[in-house]
């Protein structure tokens, strides 16, 4: 795995906790059983070949970043069975989990990685990999001496157009209108972005759970689509 630190200095500040949780026995086998088919390892600075580890070869890429549990990954698995999915995520009881529920839904066309999302696209995949990144409630870090450790920066934004395929999509979900103002303000300040009102794959989006609570508490969801120009 490449590291987040060069030169004894992060290259940009983690927009999540390091620990989170600990591995249920459950998701112990489940990490242990099935990371062999579901997970995608990978070693310093090595650029991994989709092709290599996708069953519909050719097919472009569906990545979701941060995907929690994995709820709105399988049912997008599930729903779209010719297509190639990968989660990114870094806490590993929610890789554990979604593993566990990709294989009792018999889902195959999914994989995920663990790891920093922008390392993992920054260092590990090289060339215009997919044609849809999906970024579903992301933490919003709302107290202003921690903006900066939002997930959605201009180096982020950056490097997510360079996988992206031509007229590729980005869609942010949130809960939280500031952090829906500055997703906005983001893209559309970098440079070859415009915002568009829908999307092939937004109509397969799901209600996960935290969304259910989130619209129960009175909060308004914000769904944002860009699409790279």
């Amino acid at each position: 795995m490449s590291n987040l630190k060069r030169n004894g200095k992060l290259r940009w500040s983690p927009s999540y906790l390091r620990n989170r949780g600990q591995l249920t026995r459950a998701q112990k086998r489940a990490q242990r059983d099935l990371w062999p088919f579901y997970g995608i390892p990978f070693r310093f600075d090595e650029v991994i070949d989709p092709t290599d580890h996708f069953p519909c070869a050719g097919e472009p890429l569906i990545v979701e970043i941060g995907f929690g549990m994995g709820d709105h990954l399988i049912a997008l698995a599930e729903a779209l069975p010719r297509r190639n999915l990968l989660g990114i995520e870094v806490h590993r009881p929610g890789i554990a989990a979604a593993m566990a529920k990709a294989h009792v839904a018999g889902v195959e066309n999914l994989r995920v990685m663990r790891g920093d999302a922008r390392l993992v696209l920054t260092d590990h995949f090289e060339s215009e990999i997919a044609d849809t990144v999906l970024i579903q409630f992301p933490d919003p870090w709302p107290h202003p001496g921690d903006a900066h450790r939002r997930l959605v920066q201009p180096g982020m934004v950056a490097v997510i157009r360079e996988r992206l395929q031509k007229n590729g999509h980005l869609l942010i979900t949130t809960d939280v209108e500031v952090y829906a103002d500055h997703c906005r303000d983001i893209v559309l300040s970098s440079p070859g972005w415009k915002e568009v009102d829908d999307s092939a794959f937004s109509r397969h989006r799901i209600i996960t759970q935290y969304e259910r609570k989130a619209i129960n508490e009175g909060r308004s969801i914000h769904e944002l689509k860009f699409q790279k120009a």
